[in-house]
């Protein structure tokens, strides 16, 4: 005859039971609350031995049935899916990077874009204003009259609001002068925006000087801080009472040889030559019509 488990299981559990209610029993007949206080407390913990351990084994069963039921889900498919989108979400983290610094660097060709764009706008304009000027040269050939130099400081204003207009400063004070070699072979004004008639009439300059190196060696010279300058440099300090810190002094050559040297200079330090370098074409193009204006009706022989 077989004999199942929980029969067996279960005629141990009986004679467990028996065994623990004859000791019980025992306890008391003997008077003894110490021994029936132990054995209680010892069926206690083994009562729950016994649960804790078939807990645990529960929970293990259940464990590796769900270990089973997540094989059949695909789940470690699932999550080589996942560490794969993590790696294409970090591609695409580095890949928006490179964006914005794509995007950056269109921004800032935009800007330059903007300020080329401004600066030819700018030219445009100053280009047109030189048409009065070639109207006036039409004038003058066409009735073979002499030019004033009313309108040739008129000419070498056009040229000082050029700086004026890209230093954007209300301060600062330029003065635009156009020196030429006199009979002497000294440098003299022709014509200035600031200075007065006295000193135009007087003020000579000889080959030491800024201007005279200028009209020498036929190359544009510039200093950005007079009072800083270097011992080397080309400079005459005549003025005690000099207020202009910069200067810039722009030869006009035609077939090797300088005509005049068109100097200008300004109170504050460290400016006009930025200007210069962007507005170099539209400066030039003003001094050949000066140039054209003193060929029309040259007078050399007044300067003494």
């Amino acid at each position: 005859m077989d004999i199942k488990k929980t029969d067996v299981f279960g005629g141990i559990g009986v004679f467990v039971i028996q065994m623990i209610a004859n000791g019980i029993c025992y306890a008391f007949e003997r008077n003894n609350m110490y021994l029936v206080i132990g054995i209680i407390v010892a069926v206690i913990v083994s009562v729950f031995v016994v649960i804790i351990f078939n807990l645990k084994r529960k929970l293990k069963m259940q464990e590796e049935s769900f270990d089973e039921q997540i094989e059949k889900l695909g789940v470690e498919d699932l999550r080589k899916e996942k560490d794969e989108l993590i790696k294409s979400i970090e591609c695409l983290k580095e890949r928006i990077l490179d964006v914005e610094q794509e995007r950056d660097e269109i921004d800032q060709e935009i800007k330059r874009l903007d300020q080329d764009l401004e600066l030819f706008k700018n030219k445009c304009e100053y280009y047109i204003n030189t048409d009065s000027v070639n109207r006036k040269i039409l004038y003058l050939l066409k009735n073979q009259k002499k030019y004033d130099n009313t309108e040739l400081q008129a000419l070498i204003a056009e040229i000082e609001y050029i700086f004026r207009d890209d230093m954007f400063s209300k301060t600062a004070k330029i003065n635009t002068s156009v020196f030429v070699k006199d009979n002497q072979g000294q440098c003299a004004i022709l014509v200035s925006t600031k200075h007065s008639p006295g000193t135009i009439d007087k003020l000579r300059l000889g080959n030491d000087s800024l201007v005279g190196t200028a009209f020498d060696e036929k190359r544009t010279i510039y200093c950005s801080d007079i009072e800083n300058r270097s011992r080397d440099f080309p400079f005459v300090d005549l003025e005690n009472d000099r207020q202009y810190q910069s200067i810039l002094a722009i030869p006009l050559i035609v077939e090797h040889s300088v005509e005049f040297v068109l100097v200008i200079t300004c109170t504050k330090i460290n400016c006009l030559e930025a200007t210069y370098n962007k507005y170099q074409d539209v400066i030039q193009r003003y001094l050949e019509l000066l140039c054209v204006l003193l060929f029309i009706s040259s007078d050399k022989e007044g300067l003494k």
